[in-house]
């Protein structure tokens, strides 16, 4: 019986993949739910600055960041991410998946 709920527990977690593949399809061909408008336009206003960005990354993990925008459209972002002490890379977020920004 175990073995049942661990089946099934990992077939959840392979078709919650498969719907979020599928979301994001839609969403790229203009399908489906329409997106939060002005959200590129709120971030273009913030360039030079850093903010704290909450953004879904893959099978449903959140991470926030602190972040210096350093250029952004209606759909990227490119953003100069903390890594560590002194390490810091430029990253591109596609703006779908971006959650929450925090101004600081």
């Amino acid at each position: 019986m175990e073995y049942f709920g661990v089946f099934s527990f990992i077939m959840v977690l392979v078709l919650m993949g498969k719907v979020s593949r599928l979301e994001r399809i839609l969403r790229d061909n203009g399908i489906g739910v329409v997106r939060a408008a002005g959200l590129g336009e709120q971030v273009r206003k913030q360039i030079g600055r850093t903010v704290g960005l909450t953004v879904e990354a893959g099978d449903f993990d959140v991470y926030g960041k602190e972040c210096k925008i350093l250029d952004a459209d209606e759909e990227w972002a490119l953003v100069l991410a903390n890594e560590g002490k002194k390490d810091e890379c430029e990253k591109l977020i596609r703006l779908d998946s971006v959650k929450q920004i925090k101004v600081k």
